[in-house]
């Protein structure tokens, strides 16, 4: 009876432990990613759909202006001395509308940025703070004429005064808040040729940084304002219902799967996430490169895994832009089709290492880079007398990713924006200056994962460690059941397999027959 019980043992432990082989190899990890799948796919039955559609706290937004503090000095052809304001800090709350589904698993939305200025964030400063910083409009205006029809410069330059409604100098003193969103009011009431030219020109291209007057009569310059309360999009997003590793990806905007502005199907792909919803990571399969599409700059950009970082008690995978996202031709040949091309005839439009011309995205001769130039050329950083100092920690832009859920738990993005103080002999205003890249501001965006939601993803971790635990438990409990089963055979005597002499083949037998 032993015997029989010890061979019955023996195999139902056997079965079990292939049962337990496929579930610890297979089955497991197969049903945790199905249940993950379902929680972080875009589907109105799942926990993150309705957190993407309305994030469930503001993001930060945070501007940083560059005051001259020695105009005089430039205007005699010295170097520009900076001093840095801010952070003015504004709460950026986003909202996606749901326009409807598409073909292969896409979801189509537009989203609404809403900013509210933080004053205590900020420190206490004020938005109605007044700062001396580089005349944006002034400079934008002159670059495009004289890069476009030199010829007209003398007469441009004759109605900017009217333009500006003050005595017009490469330099000018602001209100924060007229800078950022308010605006900066541009008189087109006056009867001049130029005047016309200029404000016509305006009316053409429409520009989002303009906006026009109630009264018709001018139009007011501000940063952001077209950002603000302005529904962005529409996107196409792939849901990840089907296939949850192109959970996030953007496949259109504004019916585009390509940014025509830069005439090459390489610098105009379409890749990576808007920035809020990325797909986990299987395994150790981890990416090396991490993409978000950044519809204001007109391309997508990379971030680089540095490795693991500890954040918030939780194990991130961490992500880093590098020097190569702003890298010179020279450097990194891919980046040549961003470079303008026919800017002038002394010049291959493409920039030195750590800038890109914004000119084919905004129609406007604005330079991007890291804040402080930081991983751009050192050149850049000798036109300073003081106030630029790139810091890694201050300036790069970073995500630390939960690789289980792909849930952003930090961000943080930072972009500078720049434009050229150049030596013109023909415009008064700028025959002695020095030529060189002059910041306007640089901005970050970003945020942390709310503490709530920081709870919820430390349960669901919780319970993925318990589930881990338990399958290694189960295929180890297998294995020693099976073991012990078979000691109770063999001290049985009961063989498990009988013997058929028919398949033992003996030699000596073979040449006797």
């Amino acid at each position: 009876m032993l015997g029989k019980n010890a061979k019955l043992f023996f195999g139902l432990s056997v079965c079990a432990l292939i049962v337990s082989i496929i579930l610890a190899v297979w089955g497991f990890p197969k049903i945790v990613s199905r249940q993950i799948q379902k929680g972080v796919q875009l589907d109105k039955s799942s926990e993150m759909f309705e957190k993407w559609r309305k994030l469930p706290m503001p993001l930060h937004f945070k501007v940083y202006l560059f005051n001259v503090t020695n105009v005089d000095d430039i205007m005699a052809g010295r170097k520009p001395v900076l001093n840095e304001v801010g952070p003015f800090v504004y709460k950026e709350y986003r909202e996606r509308t749901i326009l409807g589904y598409g073909d292969n698993d896409t979801i189509e939305y537009t989203m609404k940025k809403t900013f509210v200025y933080d004053k205590e964030a900020s420190g206490g400063l004020s938005d109605d703070q007044e700062v001396t910083i580089i005349n944006y409009s002034y400079m934008n205006a002159i670059l495009t004429a004289h890069d476009l029809m030199p010829g007209i410069i003398g007469l441009l330059n004759s109605a900017m005064g009217a333009f500006f409604s003050s005595e017009v100098v490469p330099f000018v003193q602001v209100k924060a808040k007229d800078l950022f969103f308010d605006g900066i009011y541009l008189n087109c009431a006056l009867n001049h040729s130029a005047l016309a030219l200029i404000c016509g020109k305006i009316k053409a291209d429409t520009p989002p940084v303009m906006r026009p007057s109630e009264d018709k009569n001018g139009f007011y310059f501000s940063m952001f304002n077209h950002l603000n309360n302005t529904d962005l999009g529409p996107y196409s997003m792939v849901r990840g219902t089907e296939n949850i590793g192109d959970l996030g990806r953007i496949v259109a905007y504004k019916n585009q799967s390509n940014m025509p502005q830069w005439k090459d199907p390489y610098c105009g792909m379409i890749n990576g996430s808007d920035g809020s919803i990325f797909p986990p990571v299987d395994g150790d399969n981890i990416p090396q490169k991490l993409y978000t599409f950044e519809a204001e700059v007109c391309r997508s950009f990379s971030a680089t895994y540095v490795g693991r970082r500890e954040v918030y008690n939780m194990s991130a995978l961490y992500y880093e832009i590098d020097k190569m996202a702003f890298a010179a031709k020279s450097a990194n040949p891919g980046n040549k089709c961003f470079c303008q091309k026919n800017w002038s005839s002394k010049h291959d439009g493409c920039l030195m290492m750590g800038l890109m011309n914004l000119m084919p995205c905004k129609g406007a001769p604005a330079i991007l880079s890291l804040p402080h130039f930081y991983l751009a050329s050192e050149e850049l950083l000798d036109y300073f007398d003081g106030g630029i100092k790139p810091d890694h920690d201050k300036h790069t832009s970073f995500v630390y990713m939960d690789p289980k859920t792909g849930v952003v738990l930090e961000a943080s993005q930072r972009i500078q924006f720049n434009i050229e103080l150049r030596n013109i002999a023909d415009v008064p205003q700028l025959q002695t200056v020095p030529t060189g890249l002059f910041p306007l501001l640089w901005i970050e965006e970003g945020a942390s994962v709310p503490e709530d939601l920081r709870d919820e993803l430390q349960r669901v971790h919780t319970i993925l460690d318990y589930v881990e635990v338990a399958r290694w438990l189960i295929l180890v409990g297998c294995a020693l059941a099976c073991v012990f089963a078979a000691v109770c055979v063999a001290r049985s005597g009961v063989r498990v397999w009988p013997r058929n002499n028919h398949f033992v083949l003996n030699p000596t037998n073979i040449n006797k027959r």
